[in-house]
């Protein structure tokens, strides 16, 4: 038989009833807290994940947006051209005017149905509690990954209107400039005016009615900068 021995050598007195019961407290104490420590890492790490997801999601509709009112607006533009009412030099034949026209005027329709079925307009304050620095930086990569995003679909679609009149190439530059902005205007200028609305005005009602709108003004005048200075 075992006999336990102190560090002195002499006999060890066998644990009474209640020293197990207060060792097993007291490792169920140490094992409560560690569990505590745990659950709040956990819950912060899903509500950042949920703003970074819907923030991505609301930069996306953005850009969208942005290319879809470009897009429509070009098609109006290249069936003004085919009529002759302006003169812009867009189209050759009434059937290329046509068939860019129309070919143009459903992927911009399309952009902009996909945004609006989105998460656009539904503020990230109701989805939680977050600080103007969480959202600043959110919105931040949102845009950055937003933009990237259609500046490679941009230029992947520019290996196939090579052959295709005018105003495909047009629809491309379109895309290619969206991204750009994003990636640039919306980034350093966008998210920071929005967080400096928030630090200013924040505390009113309204203010989650005009942040979009202002992310989406600045997106678009640096996309129709981009589009300038690529035609």
């Amino acid at each position: 038989m075992h006999i336990p021995l102190s560090s002195t050598g002499k006999r060890c007195k066998p644990p009474t009833r209640r020293g197990r019961l207060v060792a097993r407290r007291r490792r169920q104490i140490l094992t409560d807290t560690d569990s505590s420590t745990e659950v709040p890492a956990r819950s912060q790490l899903r509500r950042l994940l949920g703003l970074g997801a819907h923030t991505l999601g609301t930069s996306f509709d953005v850009g969208l947006l942005v290319v879809g009112t470009a897009l429509v607006g070009l098609a109006a533009a290249v069936l003004l051209d085919g009529f002759d009412v302006v003169e812009i030099g867009l189209t050759e034949s009434t059937g290329s005017m046509l068939g860019s026209g129309l070919v143009i005027a459903v992927f911009g329709a399309f952009a902009l149905g996909v945004a609006v079925e989105g998460p656009i307009g539904y503020s990230t304050r109701r989805r939680g509690t977050f600080t103007d620095i969480e959202v600043a930086i959110a919105g931040a990569l949102g845009a950055l990954v937003t933009g990237l995003v259609l500046f490679l679909i941009g230029g992947f679609a520019g290996q196939y209107v090579d052959e295709l009149p005018q105003p495909f190439d047009f629809g491309v530059t379109v895309i290619r400039s969206a991204g750009s902005a994003g990636m640039t205007f919306a980034l350093f200028l966008g998210v920071p005016a929005l967080w400096g609305v928030r630090e200013l005005w924040g505390h009113n009602s309204w203010i989650e009615e005009v942040e979009l709108p202002i992310f989406y003004a600045i997106w678009a005048t640096a996309a129709a900068f981009f589009i300038a200075g690529a035609i």
